[in-house]
């Protein structure tokens, strides 16, 4: 799918979210991240509808929402950059010399090899310019990975967009999209990075809309616990 066609499709979101709730996002607006404190993922949402949905349902039931440390991808960032190990000796290369002997073309590269050279060789560079140089959201820099010149997957839609989140229902942030750079800035002790919001379950944008709408003084107990929500910097003080 061409970018052009996600940013439609969110633009349709957006405007049937005005016209529904009473604190809609913008879909585009950047939220601040602890990398450290998203300890689980979840790929129920579907990414070619647009950034910036509302959807109900029980996508975000635990079921659906995996621990980040248990996934090869991560595993084999630590390994590399905390523990020093050889690509070779990761569980990331691993997983995909396996994805390769059963016929399959992990991120669209030809073989083991042009994977290892190319895009482990991205990941090397991007680990050293995010230690560097800190941690850039995409908006402000250009994709720069070598291998999108000749490469579709790595020059998806997807890959120009920031890393991607939803939100559960109890305002739990999963990850979606992105899980190299979240692995890095875990591994680097970040504080914060830049994310943008797939999408919101509804029960949390009910959350949202109360805050929105209610004064200090009348709103219930039961939301004091999300102050200070990254969700929740663009709502200001109901009246």
């Amino acid at each position: 799918m061409e970018l052009d066609t996600l940013r439609r499709r969110t633009e349709w979101h957006r405007v049937a979210n005005e016209r529904r709730y009473e604190a809609p996002a913008d879909p585009w607006r950047l939220v601040h991240v602890d990398p450290t404190r998203v300890d689980r993922w979840n790929n129920e949402v579907r990414l070619n509808w647009g950034v910036g949905r509302v959807q109900g349902g029980d996508w975000d039931a635990d079921e659906h929402c995996h621990p980040i440390a248990e996934t090869a991808g991560y595993r084999g960032l630590v390994q590399r950059f905390s523990e020093g190990r050889d690509w070779e000796e990761t569980a990331l290369y691993e997983r995909a010399k396996s994805q390769f002997e059963d016929g399959r073309s992990p991120r669209g590269y030809e073989d083991i090899d042009t994977y290892r050279d190319e895009r482990c060789a991205y990941l090397d560079d991007l680990y050293e310019r995010i230690e560097r140089e800190g941690y850039r959201p995409n908006r402000d820099a250009t994709h720069d990975n070598p291998a999108a010149a000749d490469n579709r997957y790595e020059d998806a839609y997807v890959h120009h967009l920031e890393p991607l989140v939803v939100v559960g229902r109890d305002g739990e942030i999963y990850w979606t999209e992105g899980f190299h750079r979240l692995g890095i800035a875990r591994i680097l002790g970040l504080d914060s990075i830049s994310v943008q919001v797939l999408c919101r379950h509804v029960e949390w944008q009910q959350v949202r809309d109360e805050l929105a709408t209610t004064s200090q003084d009348d709103r219930p107990e039961s939301l004091d616990g999300y102050t200070g929500h990254p969700d929740l910097a663009d709502i200001g003080p109901g009246e």
